[in-house]
């Protein structure tokens, strides 16, 4: 979406930045376990408030505003329906 976009740089920085949270939360498909699940919850929340934030308060073009929204509304539901308590899976 960045390169279509009149201001990519907006949507590339958020994009990043979504990649680094997944990237570094501790789950089942992350790269590196930096940050726990719990705090990986917060972050999720912050990110959706930066991304409605960014959508209107700054001054970004139609389709950016839409882009930001569209993707804070999909973290929202993500992060609705995420369990983020680590599986303890024992012997038997």
């Amino acid at each position: 979406m960045s390169a279509q976009s009149a201001h990519s740089l907006i949507t590339a920085a958020y994009g990043i930045a979504l990649l680094v949270n997944v990237t570094v939360a501790d789950g089942p498909l992350s790269a590196y376990k930096i940050v726990p699940r719990s705090v990986h919850r917060i972050i999720d929340w912050l990110f959706v408030v930066a991304l409605f934030a960014g959508a209107f308060l700054l001054d970004v073009d139609q389709s950016t505003q839409t882009t930001l929204v569209g993707v804070g509304i999909a973290i929202v539901v993500i992060a609705l329906t995420t369990n983020y308590t680590k599986k303890v899976f024992g012997r038997s």
